[in-house]
């Protein structure tokens, strides 16, 4: 009879342990950004944006991600061309659609890789995508560097043209993102 009084505490006790090793942690901003490269025959152009904002649900215990959600304003990316940004931003329709937000469905890791599936919503349209991305933690700072690519057409975005001729289908992203664990 003891022994059942015992077991729920002690499943309790454990499931609250277990627990506390899971922390959300906010990205640190001036050390964080995403670039864009749209590739075209007479040219490249990048772009960046520090305001990517990420929040991951994380396990200490195993150094391991569990979720990712992440947003950037659009209208953040700055290419070094005022013009060129202000093109980018009326074909995004950035009035309509001011930000891109992704979210994590699962996560999978391999040492310090991680690919991550998740739904990312631009120009109001939400696609499921695959982020790569490689981690490091040193001391309490966690580092993420990673990369993925959309298609242009699949979200319903007219390619930039020059000199009549469009840009390539897909867009190309980096990211670097660090955290601080407490």
């Amino acid at each position: 009879m003891i022994y059942l009084m015992l077991f729920p505490i002690i499943f309790l006790i454990l499931t609250v342990n277990s627990l506390a090793q899971k922390v959300v942690l906010n990205n640190e901003l001036s050390k964080s950004k995403i670039i864009y490269e749209l590739r075209h025959p007479a040219h490249n152009v990048r772009a960046e944006s520090e305001d990517l904002q990420v929040k991951i649900e994380y396990d200490a215990a195993k150094n391991s991600i569990i979720n990712v959600i992440a947003q950037v304003r659009v209208t953040t990316f700055n290419s070094g061309n005022s013009n060129r940004d202000s093109h980018a931003m009326e074909l995004i329709e950035s009035h309509k659609f001011p930000r891109a937000f992704f979210k994590s469905t699962k996560i999978v890791e391999f040492a310090d890789s991680l690919v991550c599936y998740g739904d990312l919503t631009f120009h109001g349209v939400t696609k499921n995508i695959t982020i790569k991305a490689q981690k490091q933690l040193s001391g309490n700072v966690l580092y993420i560097k990673g990369y993925f690519a959309i298609s242009l057409d699949e979200f319903k975005v007219e390619r930039p043209k020059l000199l009549f001729v469009p840009s390539e289908e897909y867009l190309r992203f980096e990211f670097f993102v660090s955290f601080v664990i407490n």
